[in-house]
């Protein structure tokens, strides 16, 4: 019965996971997408997300290696000026 109920718990905590992964939420149900309005503005928040991300990654290996990322990270602050435009646009849309 302990088994059972342990199989159970990973089960649960599997799906949330998953569920967190998808939409940024934890909930058992996965909410409905929405709008296309909003599932792109859910879409650019989470690339906006990832962009950041790699900048962070970039600053930490140019202070660990010393090595020069200043053309990636150029790229990618511009990648991102250009998502929080869409964003704001996204977010007028969705308004």
């Amino acid at each position: 019965m302990k088994k059972v109920i342990a199989l159970l718990a990973v089960a649960l905590v599997v799906w949330l996971g998953i569920n967190y992964m998808r939409t940024g939420k934890l909930s058992l149900v996965p909410a409905a997408s929405g709008s296309p309005e909003q599932q792109r503005l859910a879409d650019l928040e989470a690339e906006l997300r990832a962009v950041e991300s790699q900048i962070e990654q970039a600053g930490r290996a140019a202070g660990m290696t010393g090595m020069d990322t200043t053309g990636d990270v150029s790229s990618l602050m511009a990648r991102k000026e250009k998502l929080q435009k869409d964003i704001a646009e996204a977010r007028a849309k969705v308004k």
